[in-house]
């Protein structure tokens, strides 16, 4: 029988444990988009799952923090797809740790289809926080986890640094966007703060329905950098380069410290 230490929780053994933990999906009209594809909030939520599943199996998920009242939450993102999954396409999601510091944890993803083609790639990054105070706290004492963690490269770039948005100086510097909103209730999730997926749709809001139907969002980076709350009002900036490639986006609380920081990069269907 498995035995852990009860101040770490590492295992006496790694047997049973994956290096690379695989879940696969069937996806639904219903989960559909109006393209009739996967739409990029379930597709963050599926990851979010499967690291979740994944590290409840090493022993590191929600259980064994709650006791210290921490939690994971997800800083930073970034997703790049070939395509995305369609009406009735059965899908495979895999990750796995890439790395592991004081007080982040790096973990990969591969998105497949069920006959093994390659579709997409993510690179996140994993912090523990506080459930009472909000801070971050110190998970170097899960740092053996390095002994699963594969050696397997991600073929992405990770998230970079995202740069703030300012009302550029003239028009030739791009088109600029800014735009308010308040946060309702079904905004937000279990721990009475905004869901991470409201604010991806508040983003890719700012785009027509045309624009969706001609332009699939090929990488998505975000920066999770505060937490908003019910009724808060925030002032969210766009800025789209001169020609086109990207644009940056940045959300301010009221008082104008940033929330968030993203980028998205559009290709013709």
């Amino acid at each position: 029988m498995m035995t852990r230490d009860p101040l770490t929780n590492r295992p006496s053994s790694f047997d049973g444990i994956d290096k690379i933990f695989s879940e696969e999906y069937f996806l639904t009209p219903g989960e559909c988009n109006p393209e009739q594809r996967m739409p990029l909030t379930l597709l963050i939520n599926r990851l979010i799952e499967v690291a979740t599943l994944h590290a409840n199996q090493i022993g590191i998920g929600y259980e064994f923090l709650r006791k210290e009242k921490q939690t994971w939450v997800l800083s930073r993102v970034a997703v790049e797809m070939k395509r995305y999954p369609g009406v009735d396409d059965t899908y495979r999601i895999s990750t796995w740790v890439n790395s592991i510091s004081r007080l982040f944890s790096e973990r990969d993803f591969e998105i497949t289809t069920d006959s093994g083609e390659v579709i997409g790639h993510a690179r996140t990054v994993w912090a523990v926080i506080n459930t009472e105070t909000r801070q971050v706290g110190d998970i170097s004492r899960i740092s053996w986890i390095e002994a699963i963690i594969p050696g397997r490269d991600c073929p992405v770039e990770k998230p970079g640094r995202l740069r703030f948005v300012n009302p550029p100086a003239s028009p030739a510097e791009g088109d600029y966007r800014e735009i308010r909103y308040r946060f309702q209730y079904t905004d937000l999730d279990f721990n009475r703060h905004v869901n991470s997926s409201r604010y991806i749709e508040l983003l890719l809001n700012q785009w027509s329905l045309d624009f969706h139907d001609a332009n699939r969002l090929t990488r998505f980076e975000i920066a999770y950098m505060h937490e908003a709350r019910y009724d808060m009002e925030v002032t969210l900036r766009l800025l789209t380069l001169p020609d086109a490639s990207e644009t940056r986006a940045e959300l301010l609380d009221p008082d104008g410290k940033p929330m968030l920081r993203a980028l998205l990069r559009f290709s013709p269907r």
